[in-house]
């Protein structure tokens, strides 16, 4: 079995794998890693960290209830874009809508939806906003960025401009309203507001 292989069948039984350093991370249905498929991560442990490691921007790699989660994503924010007069206005998508839309098509029961949420959010695919209210759409790449960002404006003493806690909040709910929602933007505008 080829390292894609490999790959699409953990895939297919509930074992997510990423590419963790030089390591190979998995989590998932522990009952499916055996010593046969241990020995295949081994084997083929540079083939698939080479797959892990690419930059893919379909994310054909990821789980299909990822995939289909993000793509709905992507099509309320199209949707929502297209119904702004302000186009550079940042879009936000209310997490609820999101969700009830995901589990339909996925017919997942609710704790089936809470462990999607968490998996997304701890590979950094989504960005939870406003305690939760509302959702981004994003990427590992990104929020890397968007952490340099935030301490890059903290430096320049305009951090507040970016981070703000709704009224009545005490913890570290916070909402957060970049400048940019590439990579490519936030470096533009650090470059552009150096000086500040």
């Amino acid at each position: 079995m080829n390292a894609l292989k490999i790959i699409e069948h953990l895939d297919n039984h509930g074992v997510t794998l990423w590419a963790d350093g030089e390591d190979i991370g998995y989590r998932g249905d522990m009952s499916v890693i055996t010593e046969s498929v241990i020995e295949q991560l081994r084997n083929n442990k540079q083939d698939i960290l080479q797959l892990l490691n690419e930059p893919s921007q379909s994310h054909d790699h990821l789980p299909i209830d990822w995939q289909i989660a993000l793509s709905i994503l992507d099509d309320m924010t199209a949707e929502r874009r297209a119904q702004m007069v302000y186009h550079k206005a940042p879009v936000n998508i209310l997490r609820r809508e999101w969700r009830k839309r995901y589990q339909m098509t996925l017919s997942l029961n609710d704790w089936e939806t809470e462990r999607l949420e968490q998996d997304l959010r701890f590979n950094q695919y989504v960005h939870f906003n406003g305690m939760l209210e509302t959702v981004e759409r994003t990427t590992p790449e990104f929020e890397a960025k968007a952490l340099e960002f935030i301490i890059w404006a903290e430096s320049k003493g305009i951090k507040h401009m970016f981070l703000t806690i709704p009224t009545g909040l005490i913890n570290d709910g916070r909402i957060r309203t970049l400048p940019a929602d590439t990579v490519s933007g936030l470096d533009e505008y650090m470059k552009q507001n150096s000086q500040v």
